[in-house]
């Protein structure tokens, strides 16, 4: 009982009220209103700490849309595709400050630094938003292995970084879609990374490690080069097992290779269930530097666990613990 009330003691000093806005997105370049922006609103209020999954609403024609702000302390998301993703913090008014602000600000430019004091805002205030156009760079990646030869038919993927709800939704986040070409016979593709995006590149083969390389400087990284190592594999069986008891887990799922952000799969990975034993079916273990398997089962919380290729033992199963929910 302490706990709930001390939620609503919270929501108290967060300030439970409304108070209606008008946003108006511009584009940061020419000062031209943006239509179809979509605005998700997510405050710390009861039941509403994440965006709502209904359809976000969105701005008119003349980059305007009519806003019900429901809390001293709130978060839109102001999404397009084309321009980058923007967070404006609505935030109460800090204690202890002096003159206190009135509520008289009609127009109120948020940008750059995206956060305004609910207090300042007068009852139907606009807020503009700048959007910043997201601009598309050639970035031509080149693969070789170990002695420098080029190697054909890699996977070169490029996504921008962002933890999605569920997979393929990238437009829906105001995102560019996840881009994936192979090598050609010199080794070489071309992908289109996205200034003012986070822009990660996945370069990937069967039978060699895996690289996750962050690309950051755009302008210093229009040509990248990268080496692939072959890998040895190790053929184990994986335990699972309840971390309490000890009793074998049979159904659970064990994964390697799993990706997020809508990547597909790493092809040296696989994924199996455990038998009435709690034990998967012999398994080709790659010796990749970060090695890591993701086990999870109905009431049980998932875990990922880290391996030590060396330490693998063909005759004896590798046990995973989980425990329960």
């Amino acid at each position: 009982m302490t706990g709930f009330l001390a939620i609503f003691a919270l929501l108290f000093t967060l300030g439970c009220v409304s108070k209606p806005i008008q946003i108006r997105t511009l584009d940061a370049v020419t000062g031209t209103p943006v239509a179809n922006v979509d605005i998700r609103q997510h405050g710390v209020r009861f039941f509403s700490f994440f965006p709502s999954k209904a359809k976000a609403p969105k701005t008119d024609a003349e980059g305007q849309l009519d806003l019900v702000l429901n809390s001293r302390s709130t978060c839109l998301a102001v999404l397009r595709p084309g321009y980058v993703p923007v967070q404006v913090s609505i935030v109460p008014e800090p204690k202890g400050r002096s003159p206190k602000l009135e509520a008289s600000a009609l127009l109120v430019d948020v940008s750059p630094a995206n956060c305004v004091e609910f207090e300042r805002l007068a009852d139907h205030a606009i807020v503009e938003v700048r959007l910043t156009p997201i601009v598309d760079e050639k970035v031509r990646v080149t693969v070789r292995d170990e002695q420098g030869a080029p190697l054909v038919n890699v996977d070169v993927i490029l996504e921008t970084g962002l933890f999605l709800p569920k997979d393929g939704e990238e437009g829906e986040w105001g995102r560019p879609p996840i881009e994936r070409v192979v090598t050609d016979a010199s080794g070489c593709a071309t992908v289109t990374a996205h200034v003012g995006l986070r822009n990660y590149l996945y370069v990937r083969m069967i039978g060699r490690e895996s690289q996750r390389i962050a690309l950051e400087r755009l302008s210093d990284r229009k040509n990248i080069a990268v080496t692939l190592r072959a890998v040895s594999c190790k053929s184990v069986v994986l335990r699972v097992v309840d971390g309490k008891s000890g009793a074998p887990i049979a159904g659970a799922d064990v994964e390697l290779g799993k990706e997020f952000d809508g990547i597909a799969r790493d092809p040296n990975g696989w994924s199996v269930k455990t038998d009435a034993n709690g034990c998967t079916s012999l398994v080709s273990v790659p010796d990749f530097g970060q090695l890591v398997v993701a086990a999870s089962a109905e009431k049980y919380l998932m875990r990922r666990q880290v391996l030590n290729w060396q330490s693998l033992d063909a005759k004896k199963p590798f046990e995973i613990e989980l425990s329960r929910k």
